[in-house]
């Protein structure tokens, strides 16, 4: 059950992912764990037509694809997983699926968010299952496509404001 990136894209499938992550994990198959993508069919067959042949594509709740990576022992199938928020990579991360790194690819400016980078804005809600997420000793990257060099969540919260951030990680870890 390698799984080999699990990502953060509130576009989920589209060209980065299609022309970029996937050939550079070399993933053969790609899980969308998303409620509301799993009960629209004409959104999923529009996912389905996107993908190339040689990738495997499962959309289905995020209770179901926790249970395709807990049940599945073969080794041969490289997994790449791309939630649409980062409450279903907590969900994720709470039903056992083991995973040690995030990334965090887009996610989309709303009035009230934090800038972590040009693609990655965080609300209220987010920070909160960020900080469950970080807690749980998962290593959180930002990185808009692989050919740039990842950010680590530490490196991307340090200019910003220490009430922001100091609930996140021990003390001392952000020093200026």
């Amino acid at each position: 059950m390698p799984i080999v990136l699990v990502r953060v894209d509130d576009r989920l499938i589209h060209g980065q992912i299609l022309q970029a992550w996937l050939p550079s994990v070399k993933a053969n198959e790609l899980l969308v764990p998303n409620d509301t993508l799993a009960a629209d069919e004409t959104q999923r067959a529009i996912f389905e037509s996107a993908i190339p042949r040689s990738t495997r594509l499962i959309i289905d709740t995020v209770e179901r694809i926790a249970e395709i990576l807990l049940e599945s022992h073969d080794r041969s199938v490289r997994r790449m997983v791309i939630v649409e928020h980062l409450r279903d990579a907590l969900r994720l991360k709470r039903a056992g699926v083991p995973f040690q790194r995030l990334n965090l690819g887009n996610l989309r400016s709303a009035e009230g968010t934090l800038s972590l980078s040009r693609t990655v804005f965080l609300g209220k809600e987010c920070l909160q299952n960020l900080r469950e997420i970080v807690r749980a000793g998962v290593n959180v990257d930002l990185q808009t496509v692989p050919f740039e060099k990842p950010v680590d969540l530490v490196d991307a919260f340090r200019p910003l404001d220490p009430n922001v951030y100091r609930d996140f990680f021990p003390a001392g870890v952000l020093r200026p």
